[in-house]
């Protein structure tokens, strides 16, 4: 069981701060002398009496008189834990007691109020504070560094400076109003932190990690908690649901070191707001000598060079073992820290994620569900237990009856997707098609080989995982697709038609926010969108490559040097990329050799011969379109040489003559779209 600390002995750190702080105000109300000879009449709102404050502390000297040796700084539980966790000096732990004291007790508050001879004044300046904590001059112009920007108190946010009503936001920093965080306050009085949701789960039991995952966590946890306050911190690589948290969780629980989780990913992107939020929570794990989990999946994936600036400085101060999570290894965060113990989450193989879309499915299988999905997907137990939970609660709200709903693969599916946390709508958009196999009409060797595909992207973790295929493929293993012939030959329609019967999502990469005119920047714009479907699990969908993949040309110019880079790129990510992704070109010749040689598949989609347009003809009519008998498809099939697309056109065409006349499909409709059509091809 861990124990979540609370500052024992707070009720004496709070009456020694008191005590302290009484004195100082004595020895700096005695050095100085008497400020207000009068109390403030009817103004005592605003105005301390010198009745009252000879009622607290005695009676004042009217002028300089020697002093008792000053008490000693209070050194009781809390605050002797806040100064070695912060490593402050004597003069600097001065300083916050002074800021703090009247924050912790009215008659140090009123007290403070006549030393200012000013009832209105709410907050202690950095002038009087080093006067406060110094026995001379000299020793209050060294205490005003306690206050610079960089100084530990101001950095680790144990104190803050406010603009003030007398000085307006310009005042001069000696000026300035200090206080004290709520959060430092508590710690002083003795109070626990706020226990999250995260923190009450410390006894949960250690997921169902690899052997060789739990041990390094383990042995990288024990190593940084025993190297100090600087110790190198921990990188926790994987997706969402594969056991980061609670690995880490369950590692900490063994040593009875509680944790604390912030998600990152929610801080603003401004620089200095995200500083803000990233002291304001290093702060409370140091008071409460906590290990921190910042979520930071998203931030991480696209770090720009200040928040990373801003990120390792607080890294590397002195605030003890910090974790973080990230879906990639950071390698730009590794060389900004210096030291960094990465620990990969992998998915679970197929096997095992069969066993767990069964567990999950448990009494709710129906037929071969689990089986389907993890063909489907390959996800964390994480999003499998929730999916699960998701559907079966979305089952329950949708059902008629109160018996327990069946759940279907179709339903499981969309509660992975809402589940699997992608940012591809950035660069791509998703496609979706109604139509099946019935509505093909390809040659037989076109569609043996889009079947081929289809079982390579079915089977894939059986062949590559289960029968060892992966260690003797090193690279490569991605499922590339060029998919070539004239416009209108069905190469968007069958990579939709794929799509659905693989139970996968389709995604058009919108190449115009790809490609960028500036050097690097469409590599790095591909790479998140290969990044993001693997994340997704989705096809991806280049139409019309050609535009961007052209031949490689001879390296004239920095231009064509880094138009070949960008082929190049693409290559190397399409074979890299463990899923399948599609190409299509109306132009063949137009792209480069040793491109196309190391796509996969090369699917040739031909112009439709006279028997495959009069099918085309046939299939494009939807059964409830009322028709009239005899129509000669084979006529259409022969006289007119078209695509299917522009078939299409044509069928709907008619349709539409047909209903503003309120008749049924006609032979001489179809004619007259066919015609117009062809006209608009420039073939009439």
């Amino acid at each position: 069981m861990v124990e979540i600390e609370q500052s024992a002995g707070g009720s004496d750190a709070v009456a020694g701060i008191i005590r302290w702080a009484f004195d100082r105000v004595r020895r700096h109300l005695t050095r100085y002398g008497v400020r207000l000879t009068q109390a403030g009449g009817g103004l005592s709102d605003l105005y301390v009496s010198i009745d009252e404050v000879q009622r607290v502390l005695g009676d004042l000297p009217t002028e300089a008189a020697p002093l008792d040796p000053p008490l000693a700084l209070p050194a009781a539980g809390p605050i002797a834990r806040l100064q070695a966790r912060f490593d402050l000096t004597p003069r600097e732990l001065a300083v916050l007691l002074g800021a703090a004291a009247p924050l912790l007790s009215i008659d140090v508050a009123r007290l403070y109020s006549f030393a200012w001879a000013d009832f209105s004044v709410k907050q202690p300046s950095p002038g009087f504070l080093c006067e406060l904590v110094s026995d001379d001059a000299a020793a209050a112009t060294i205490a005003q560094a306690a206050f610079r920007a960089d100084a530990p108190l101001v950095r680790a946010r144990l104190i803050q400076l406010n603009a003030t009503d007398a000085w307006g936001p310009d005042a001069p920093r000696l000026h300035q109003g200090v206080t004290v965080p709520e959060s430092v306050l508590a710690f002083l009085r003795g109070e626990p932190p706020i226990v999250t949701e995260v923190d009450a789960g410390l006894g949960a039991e250690a997921p169902d990690l690899p052997a060789a995952v739990r041990e390094r966590l383990a042995r990288a946890v024990a190593e940084s908690l025993s190297a100090g306050p600087r110790c190198p911190r921990l990188l926790l690589v994987g997706e969402a649901g594969t056991g980061r948290e609670a690995g880490l969780r369950a590692a900490l629980a063994v040593v009875g070191q509680p944790l604390t989780t912030v998600d990152a990913d929610q801080w603003p992107t401004d620089p200095d707001r995200f500083d803000a939020a990233l002291a304001e929570v290093t702060r409370e794990v140091q008071l409460y000598g906590q290990v921190l989990l910042l979520r930071a999946d998203r931030l991480l994936d696209d770090l720009d060079e200040t928040l990373l600036a801003r990120l390792a400085a607080r890294l590397r101060e002195p605030i003890g073992l910090v974790a973080l999570t990230a879906r990639h290894a950071a390698g730009a965060l590794h060389a900004a820290l210096g030291g960094l113990h990465e620990i990969r989450f992998p998915l679970p193989p197929a096997a095992r994620q069969l066993d767990l879309w069964r567990q999950a499915l448990g009494d709710d299988e129906d037929g071969d569900v689990a089986a389907r999905l993890a063909e489907r997907f390959n996800v964390s137990p994480g999003v499998i237990r929730a999916a699960v939970d998701e559907a079966r609660q979305e089952a329950r709200l949708a059902g008629a009856s109160d018996a327990e709903p069946t759940l279907t693969a179709d339903a499981v599916a969309r509660a992975v997707r809402r589940r699997v946390n992608h940012a591809l709508n950035v660069l791509a958009e998703p496609m979706s098609t109604t139509l099946t196999w019935h509505d093909v009409v390809l040659p037989e060797e076109v569609i043996d080989t889009l079947r081929e595909i289809l079982a390579q992207a079915r089977h894939r973790a059986r062949v590559y995982d289960d029968w060892g295929f992966r260690q003797k493929m090193a690279y490569g293993r991605g499922l590339s697709c060029l998919f070539a012939g004239p416009p209108g030959t069905g190469k968007t329609m069958m990579a939709g038609i794929m799509a659905r019967e693989l139970g996968q999502e389709l995604y058009r990469v919108d190449l115009s926010r790809v490609v960028s005119k500036w050097v690097g920047e469409t590599e790095k714009n591909l790479g998140r969108v290969f990044d993001e479907a693997r994340r997704a699990q989705v096809i991806l969908f280049f139409d019309e490559a050609d535009s961007l993949f052209s031949a490689r040309t001879e390296v004239k110019g920095a231009n064509d040097r880094f138009a070949n880079m960008e082929v190049n790129y693409l290559l190397q990510r399409m074979e890299d990329h463990d899923g399948m992704s599609i190409l299509t070109t109306n132009f063949e010749r137009s792209l480069d050799e040793a491109f196309k040689r190391r796509l996969k598949f090369r699917v040739h989609f031909p112009m439709p011969d006279a028997g495959e347009r009069a099918k085309l003809w046939q299939r494009m009519i939807p059964q409830k379109t009322p028709i009239e008998d005899g129509i000669g498809f084979d006529m259409l099939g022969k006289r007119y040489k078209m695509s299917g697309g522009n078939i299409k056109n044509a069928v709907l065409r008619a349709a539409f003559y047909a209903a503003d006349r309120d008749q049924a499909l006609s032979e001489a409709l179809l004619v007259r779209a066919a015609e117009a059509e062809a006209r608009e091809m420039g073939r009439l």
